[in-house]
């Protein structure tokens, strides 16, 4: 009889999680059937320039797909965001979120996430997204535009020049 009655007064206490409630003579036991959220998918440039924004999508999943998504946590490598969901609703399973950083200092970057759910599981850290902010990306990218068109033009003679330039 007391056993039941532990039993019901679990059960009534908690009726929006479904549980499985079982119990021996001494102890009770509670097993959550929830499965912890997906690792977010984070996709998006992986290069750029210092002190500019850049705009990353992560998409949000959840294994029961019944679950909702309430927080999301960041790391851009320079610092940690933690995003809440900062509406009346939690995200939905397979909803897209966009997430924006700008790096202070050059240097090669990775962007990871974890997401979690209503139940206040949370997912393991996804893979990271490597990003490289070089030094001066307008000089890299200015010579190997003029790489490209000089090589483009001249050819294998380009290559011959730079193992061994001409004798005069």
């Amino acid at each position: 009889m007391k056993r039941e009655l532990i039993n019901m007064l679990l059960f009534l206490s908690i009726t929006s999680l479904v549980f499985t409630i079982t119990s021996s003579a001494n102890t009770i036991s509670i097993n959550n059937d929830n499965t912890p959220p997906n690792p977010p998918e984070i996709t998006g440039p992986t290069s750029g320039e210092i002190k500019e924004y850049y705009t990353y999508y992560v998409t949000v999943t959840d294994p029961d797909e019944d679950d909702y998504l309430s927080k999301l946590e960041i790391d851009f490598g320079d610092g940690v965001i933690v995003e809440e969901c900062g509406c009346s609703r939690p995200w939905e399973n397979g909803e897209i979120l966009q997430v924006e950083n700008m790096w202070k200092k050059t240097g090669t970057y990775e962007i990871k996430g974890r997401v979690m759910d209503v139940h206040g599981e949370w997912s393991n850290w996804s893979d990271p997204l490597p990003v490289t902010i070089p030094r001066n990306k307008m000089i890299y990218n200015n010579l190997k535009d003029l790489f490209q068109r000089f090589s483009f033009s001249i050819g294998k003679n380009l290559i011959f020049y730079f193992k061994s330039p001409p004798r005069l």
